[in-house]
């Protein structure tokens, strides 16, 4: 029998792989719905604490960026570690 750390960690790798092939960054902030969703459809648990465990469990990974928006938290898969600054680019024509 498995162990229930090792099963929370596969579906851990399960949920950032799915994330990963959806291209989730593109859907830039999202409030923690959003992710509580795919991660109910992905790995098809309905029990909400776990759920919020596997989230927490991303969060940790430094996959996830937080953000706070108009008294919000929003985050974002972020496997790239991409940054939102926009280069300034000097134009001397």
């Amino acid at each position: 029998m498995r162990s229930k750390c090792h099963m929370k960690q596969k579906y851990v790798d399960l949920s950032i792989l799915y994330l990963k092939y959806r291209n989730s960054y593109n859907t830039g902030f999202q409030k923690y719905q959003y992710y509580k969703s795919l991660i109910r459809y992905i790995t098809d648990i309905e029990h909400n604490v776990l759920i919020r465990r596997l989230f927490d469990e991303l969060l940790l990974t430094n996959l996830m960026e937080k953000k706070y928006i108009h008294g919000s938290v929003r985050y974002r898969f972020n496997p790239y570690h991409k940054t939102d600054a926009i280069p300034i680019i000097l134009n001397f024509d």
